[in-house]
């Protein structure tokens, strides 16, 4: 099959829209390019991505069901592979799309880093949390308050330098959230220094865990206790029944909390990367 693989004309975009929807938040910072032939259906295959600094970033490929496996993808990997890039990378939400990663392995791409999600009880989690906190106890000059109540210089500060990296996986790396939504968000602060925060909000009757961050110093201490009680708390009190929250390969205190509560994995994230030599 004879491919012309090539960037997609005005009256194309609507295909680009249709194969590659989750591109279309931030259409303006992508390239696009289709794969097409010269017979019904014309477009076969569509791929999205950022280039900058010698990189191919938040690339997105889709390949119509019945031109799957016929080298359709490999081909506009290698296509878009030409130049001066140094690296491609791009996600895989592995529990929708278990077939991607056979693809990615076959076309020389190394998975990374993953993004598990999980759901579990929170009246267990609640609990476990509060028996907890009653042990370990809340030093003088600590206290918890409510985001809205923090400073925010302080929260911003923290969240940037431990959190709020670009995070293909997980959008949520780049938030701080001074905002309506984000109702289950306590603050630890110690002598007047902010010490934790967590930022959740409330989804139906779920609990959502966006992010954590404990400053130096307090890493698996009580603050981090301090804020998952609090949050638990929050939730429960305007109706949350469930609790979702997320954790990456490298982070095992939130693995170990996962796997106390038995929680249910929802969801995989991966990304995947290949070096291109040059």
């Amino acid at each position: 099959m004879k491919l012309c693989i090539r960037p997609p004309r005005e009256n194309e975009w609507a295909v680009c829209r249709m194969l590659l929807p989750e591109t279309f938040g931030d259409v303006a910072s992508r390239s696009y390019v289709l794969a097409v032939r010269d017979e019904a259906p014309r477009v076969v295959a569509a791929a999205s991505f950022r280039h900058a600094h010698q990189a191919i970033t938040h690339l997105r490929l889709h390949v119509i069901p019945g031109f799957r496996r016929l080298g359709v993808g490999s081909q506009l990997v290698e296509h878009i592979a030409r130049g001066d890039a140094r690296s491609m990378e791009g996600t895989v939400e592995i529990t929708s799309e278990p077939a991607a990663v056979a693809f990615c392995e076959r076309n020389q791409f190394e998975r990374v880093e993953s993004l598990t999600t999980v759901e579990a009880d929170i009246a267990e989690m609640r609990d476990y949390t509060r028996r907890l906190r009653l042990r370990l106890g809340q030093p003088a000059g600590a206290c918890v308050m409510a985001l809205a109540d923090a400073p925010a210089d302080q929260v911003a500060e923290l969240h940037a330098r431990y959190v709020a990296q670009e995070g293909e996986i997980d959008r949520w790396r780049g938030l701080v959230a001074q905002t309506p939504q984000m109702g289950i968000s306590p603050v630890v602060m110690i002598d007047g220094r902010v010490a934790g925060i967590l930022l959740g909000e409330l989804e139906g009757a779920t609990a959502v865990v966006r992010s954590r961050v404990v400053a130096p110093g307090y890493h698996g201490s009580w603050v981090n206790v301090l804020l998952l009680a609090e949050a638990m708390d929050i939730g429960w009190a305007a109706g949350a029944r469930r609790a979702r929250f997320f954790y990456t390969d490298t982070n095992r205190d939130t693995q170990k909390l996962a796997a106390r509560f038995q929680a249910k994995v929802t969801s995989v994230v991966a990304r995947f990367q290949r070096r291109l030599p040059r």
